[in-house]
């Protein structure tokens, strides 16, 4: 038996409401699943809310295997770091009242530079992380990110020491020629990427984070992910959970990234 308290929890605003968070509920089927999520929606309704969306837990922090359901799929290999959820899950949520509050796609592509290496102004530089000091490295990256994700729907803030202690474990694992740190003409940091070479996509490397606060310097910083990838032998880059309609999304296509698989933020006005 759910705890429902469990389940649902507060969550960044959509549209302007006052919105719950419902988790993605265990299930054999969507009979069993879709139950659940009937009892979430009363629930928030009961206390107050005015809108409920899932699966998510509170944020787009913290949901790392929940935030989304998978919508469509090329069959092809899933990717670490990728949502999980089974073919019925969309239905339930159907079967629940919830319709899509917002679509998102993992694309891949060949690796190999694609010619954007200098994009960007001239004082602008991108290194390798040298794998020393991790905590100097996330402490930038924590700044970058915060300040480009703010506008992002559901984006939520998070501390800086919770930031790095989700990705130190990464680091931890990490090849340091796969992350990438951007700097101004001042030492300003104003970029960072993570990608690393995916243990369950085999021959495949997984640009899962990269954001940029100056123009250029994303797809820069792209390419560069794509021409190590080439250069440490492996033939491919996955472009991971692009929400539709932001930069990063519109950058894989410049990239000729290829989708294989489409997800869904679920939404329901109470």
């Amino acid at each position: 038996m759910y705890l429902m308290d469990k389940i649902v929890s507060p969550a960044p605003s959509w549209n302007g409401m006052r919105t719950a968070a419902v988790a993605l509920p265990f299930g054999d089927d969507a009979d069993a699943v879709a139950d659940v999520l009937k009892g979430a929606v009363a629930k928030a309704r009961e206390q107050g809310y005015e809108a409920i969306v899932g699966p998510m837990i509170g944020g787009t922090w913290g949901t790392w295997g929940t935030y989304r359901i998978v919508t469509w799929s090329d069959g092809s290999p899933g990717f670490m770091g990728e949502p999980l959820s089974h073919s019925f899950h969309l239905e339930a949520f159907r079967m629940a009242g919830f319709d899509v509050a917002e679509t998102h796609f993992s694309a891949v592509t060949e690796s190999g530079s694609k010619g954007f290496g200098n994009v960007g102004s001239a004082d602008l530089s991108v290194r390798h992380w040298n794998g020393a000091d991790p905590e100097t490295l996330l402490a930038d990256a924590h700044a970058v990110v915060m300040e480009a994700f703010a506008k992002t729907p559901f984006f939520t803030p998070i501390p800086r020491e919770h930031f790095i202690g989700a990705y130190a474990p990464m680091l931890a694992k990490a090849d340091p020629r796969l992350i990438l740190e951007a700097r101004d003409g001042s030492g300003r940091a104003v970029g960072f990427t993570l990608a690393y070479p995916d243990p369950l996509r085999q021959g495949a490397v997984v640009l899962k984070t990269y954001a940029g606060l100056v123009p250029g310097i994303g797809r820069r910083m792209a390419d560069v992910i794509h021409s190590t990838a080439a250069d440490l032998g492996y033939p491919e880059v996955v472009h991971a959970l692009m929400r539709e309609g932001i930069a990063s999304a519109n950058q894989s296509r410049k990239f000729g990234g290829r989708t294989i698989r489409r997800y869904a933020l679920m939404g329901q006005v109470l």
